[in-house]
């Protein structure tokens, strides 16, 4: 729902930061035709947004952070298929695709003359490399590929064929979190020491174009972008025709939430990305300020199930009965939350479960000591790591409130984003961290269950579980073992899944033609 409340100067394509460029100021006019008199080319049309942090990466195939894909997903790269608003699987980069009745072959018919940043035309070859790098880096696809990789049949056709049914991969490539962009052969190849692509090419309607670390990221529009669907339609999700009226996107980090929304009011930004809940009042009632609101994802807590007391079963669920999951989430989002026991958000009705809910937001303290007492906790001071800017800091501290009625020491560390995500691979360092996990478009795409990622969910019954999800024969079958796979997680614990919250964006009135579905974008933005 939607409530009013020196582009010239042309970088090296890169995924990195660039060093800082100063002094460079360029005026151009030209001739006009037949005329001979001197004329200056207009200014270009810029749009600037504030956004709360920075991606370690753009190499979408092997970064799942949010802020990266809701920059560069669509925008500068794009996909064989991606998500409409219904969250249906469509054609993108693709043509069109078929699955065999037995749901074990994939068919992609590619676009033709699609061309990337670069000035090459996409080629079934790098449509191959891509999505076999997607599949490589992507722990969930590769469990559900196994050893299946896509190859080239002709010009224009790549399929790929699975052992056994895979009827939700193309869901998985349409809306997975590490993203199945397409890119060039040699841009898949040329790789830095952390693994990361070094170049930036997509064939989306902006190109990347410079990035002046902790400062801003700056995309500037690709005159040659070969748009899809049909025009004057509106964009349907993800999916549809694209047509930017602006030159140039600055995402501005700014990690202060009273930065964001200041420069908001004032017309320093466009856009506040990310508007915390206590900014939500500056901007009710402003008749020059739109905003939108929609379910976003989940807070979750996740324990280092390899070692420490979170490694056992019995401390787990002894945390979880003590949760009281309202308070935390209060804390944190403020109003812009709902409480629900379902991995899953509202948009994704077909997923939603209500399995295992009775071991929900229990907020009972005696039973949480009954199954302390079964566990081998012996009082020593359990380790949380969370992450700033945000809020999530004021709900590990009513956490630790709860934890201490039931006699369960706890401490915070509070660090950066980036530092979180290189912590949270040693076990050593933390028993609990927090994360927000998007909204995804079928379960198995939640990262927490793959037993490679940090928290590692080893556990035999869940991987058979997950397993018998993903190669169901259809999707009723695949619904029983999500409801199966989501009751035992209220038991196993791999997280604990605290609640739903919303995201609101806000942008001045003078922007028009921005697409909100699961994130903010500005493929068909204009200013007035």
């Amino acid at each position: 729902m939607v409530h009013r409340f020196g582009r010239f100067y042309r970088f090296r394509y890169s995924c990195r930061p660039l060093p800082l460029v100063l002094g460079l100021a360029l005026t151009f006019r030209v001739f006009a035709l037949g005329r001979g008199e001197r004329t200056q080319e207009p200014a270009p049309k810029v749009l600037h947004v504030a956004v709360m942090q920075e991606s370690p990466s753009l190499d979408l195939h092997k970064n799942s952070t949010l802020i990266a894909r809701q920059i560069g997903a669509g925008q500068v790269w794009e996909k064989l298929v991606t998500l409409n608003s219904q969250s249906e699987v469509v054609p993108e980069l693709a043509e069109s695709f078929e699955i065999t009745p037995d749901g074990k072959t994939l068919s992609f018919h590619l676009r033709k003359g699609v061309p990337f940043h670069d000035g090459s035309i996409m080629s079934a070859a790098d449509v191959v490399a891509s999505m076999n790098r997607w599949i490589d880096s992507y722990a969930p696809a590769r469990e559900l590929a196994g050893d299946s990789r896509f190859e080239e049949i002709s010009g224009d056709l790549v399929r790929i064929r699975f052992s056994s049914p895979a009827v939700t991969f193309p869901d998985m490539m349409a809306g997975s979190p590490q993203s199945a962009v397409i890119t060039s052969a040699a841009a898949c190849a040329d790789e830095d020491s952390r693994g990361f692509m070094r170049s930036c090419i997509g064939t989306g309607p902006f190109r990347f174009s410079e990035w002046q670390e902790g400062r801003y990221l700056r995309l500037e529009k690709f005159a040659a972008y070969l748009p899809y669907g049909t025009p004057g339609e509106p964009v349907d999700g993800w999916a549809g025709y694209k047509n930017p009226r602006v030159d140039e996107i600055y995402y501005h980090v700014v990690p202060q939430a009273a930065t964001r929304v200041a420069g908001l009011l004032t017309g320093q930004f466009d856009v506040d990305y990310n508007v915390d809940n206590d900014d939500l009042p500056a901007i009710g009632g402003r008749s020059d300020i739109m905003s939108a609101a929609y379910q976003a994802g989940s807070l979750t807590l996740i324990f280092n199930k390899k070692q420490g007391p979170c490694a056992d079963l019995n401390f787990r669920q002894a945390l979880n009965a003590a949760l009281d999951a309202e308070e935390i989430m209060q804390a944190v989002f403020g109003e812009q939350y709902a409480l629900g026991s379902s991995y899953m958000e509202d948009t994704q009705i077909y997923w939603n479960s209500s399995a295992g809910e009775d071991r929900y937001n229990r907020a009972d303290p005696d039973l949480a000591r009954e199954l302390l007492k079964k566990s081998a906790y012996s009082g020593q001071t359990i380790r949380i790591l969370t992450s700033v800017p945000g809020t999530t800091d004021r709900g590990v501290l009513a956490l630790m409130s709860q934890l201490e009625r039931i006699g369960v020491k706890a401490r915070m560390e509070v660090v950066d984003w980036t530092t979180l995500l290189q912590y949270r691979n040693d076990p050593s360092r933390y028993d609990i961290y927090t994360s927000s996990f998007y909204s995804v478009p079928v379960p198995s795409l939640k990262l927490f269950f793959s037993p490679s990622f940090p928290g590692w969910s080893d556990d035999p019954h869940l991987a058979r579980l997950l397993s018998g999800f993903n190669s169901a024969q259809n999707r009723e079958e695949a619904r029983e073992y999500w409801d199966a796979l989501q009751g035992y997680s209220w038991e196993y614990l791999p997280v604990v899944n605290l609640g739903h919250f919303s995201q609101t964006h806000a942008w001045r009135d003078r922007v028009e033609g921005l697409t909100v579905f699961n994130g903010l974008y500005f493929w068909n933005a204009a200013i007035r």
